[in-house]
């Protein structure tokens, strides 16, 4: 039985069982899917021919392609979740702040934001993350709208594609802002939700 499945690249998928082993699949061309490590894993998140994890023990290990350091540069110290864009990745240290590192050319890794944070969600070269009081704030590339579109008001989750990002508010519903070529961002439905999860040109929601 398998608790998570992180597919981000379209090319190779990770999925951490009922035991907290990770197991991966598909293209494998930078040891994405045979380098996957062993010992228990609480959470992955998956960017372009690259994985990164949260060990038991709250410490990240990162494996496959590392042209920005996206692997080689992972940080010490404990965190509690992680998010990755193509060749960067965010994570939410145990207190609440967040740490990126890997590939900078959109300051998706310079200009991460100060603050506490609940969560995490990266696009191709953007991030966006949901702060303790339910607010949001996005940092990266921003020819799209992606980071400056950003709504105000209190959201609970979020989920990036390439260039967009949705999320749920606290009443349930869904807003979604950037790119917008294919109706990821207009044709967002009415309802209330409960779970999103993107692609790079479109998304779903429970």
């Amino acid at each position: 039985e398998f608790s998570q499945l992180r597919p981000w690249s379209g090319h190779h998928y990770c999925a951490i069982n009922n035991l907290g082993e990770v197991f991966c699949w598909g293209q494998d061309d930078h040891r994405q899917v045979s380098d996957s490590p062993s010992g228990s894993f609480t959470s992955l998140a998956s960017g372009s021919h690259f994985n990164c994890g949260i060990k038991t023990d709250e410490s990240v290990v990162c494996w496959g392609r590392d042209t920005s350091g996206q692997v080689s540069d992972s940080p010490n110290g404990s965190f509690t979740s992680l998010a990755a864009g193509e060749s960067h990745v965010c994570g939410i240290q145990s207190n609440g702040s967040v740490v990126c590192w890997g590939q900078d050319n959109y300051q998706q890794v310079s200009e991460a934001a100060s603050g506490t944070f609940t969560s995490l969600s990266a696009g191709q070269y953007h991030t966006c993350g949901i702060q303790s009081d339910g607010s949001l704030i996005c940092w990266g590339r921003d020819d799209y709208g992606q980071v400056s579109n950003a709504p105000s008001g209190s959201f609970t989750s979020l989920s990036s594609g390439q260039y967009f990002t949705c999320g749920i508010q606290s009443n349930g519903g869904v807003f979604c802002w950037g790119l917008d070529n294919y109706g990821q961002v207009s044709d967002t439905p009415n309802g209330t939700f409960t779970g999103l999860q993107s692609g790079y040109q479109h998304i779903c929601g429970i």
